[in-house]
């Protein structure tokens, strides 16, 4: 496979990808790969995004300004990156709209980078994933351009952006983004739910399906089983704003959100 095939093959691709394949052409030298990266990095073919890191741009653009699949390029900037909060429900072909802004977990001390006017944040995993067995706990792989990137599932990208509406577009957003989804694993949302372990995240979830409980067919027992998990004091979705009391979820919630579950 000639350089140009791997870079079509290859969008986005770390150093060490690259020193594979030239291994597997005869020319096991890391000095040779410099070269060619150096090479192309001069043509405008191949961008670096940060160290060890680069995209590849197709035939007859520059990788600076040529189309980009930022939220693969996202998954690719450490090795246990996982898509997630806003970034996921994008990848999932929910969100309301586009953020220059995209979220990926990760347990090593990435920080944040910009490239091509959009930023990439990292974000720690929960405190009840953290440990290797539960890491990738409700996450998936999907492919985009031919290659794998992981994101958290649509049932855990549910909770988790209910429980930070403020990697979302804030809880308006969210709420928007999630009222066009037709169908959940229910059992799953609740599992993870439980994984979690908070109260407040709890109730913001079961008032959700508690809105939804038509469109999504939520039966009494898993509304049950987050009201059981759901606040013991009242706590506010969100101090910045007044609100009133949901019935049966301990939560002051802002009246524009109590509204938006009316139709269903």
């Amino acid at each position: 496979m000639p350089v140009v095939d791997f870079f079509a093959s290859h969008p986005v691709f770390s150093r060490d990808e690259f020193v594979q394949f030239l291994k597997q052409r005869g020319a096991p030298s890391v000095e040779t790969a410099n070269v060619h990266l150096k090479r192309y990095l001069a043509s405008g073919r191949i961008a670096r995004v940060k160290r060890g890191v680069y995209v590849a741009a197709g035939p007859g653009e520059t990788a600076h300004r040529g189309a980009l699949d930022f939220p693969l390029v996202a998954s690719r900037l450490v090795p246990d990156a996982v898509l997630a909060y806003h970034t996921a429900l994008e990848v999932h072909g929910y969100a309301q709209s586009l953020f220059e802004r995209l979220f990926f977990l990760t347990a090593s001390k990435a920080k944040p980078l910009t490239f091509r006017h959009r930023r990439f944040v990292p974000v720690a995993p929960p405190k009840p994933l953290r440990g290797q067995s539960q890491y990738f706990s409700h996450t998936t792989e999907v492919e985009r351009r031919g290659l794998s990137c992981r994101v958290t599932t649509l049932e855990r990208t549910v909770v988790d952006v209910l429980g930070r509406p403020d990697l979302a577009g804030g809880l308006e957003e969210v709420w928007r983004s999630l009222a066009g989804i037709p169908l959940l694993d229910l059992d799953a949302v609740l599992e993870y739910v439980r994984l979690r372990g908070l109260a407040t995240l709890a109730g913001r979830v079961g008032l959700f399906l508690e809105q939804r409980k038509g469109a999504l067919a939520v039966p009494a027992h898993v509304l049950d089983a987050l009201r059981a998990l759901r606040p013991k004091q009242v706590q506010y979705l969100d101090r910045r704003h007044r609100g009133r009391l949901a019935p049966g979820w301990n939560l002051i919630v802002p009246p524009i959100l109590l509204a938006a579950g009316g139709s269903d």
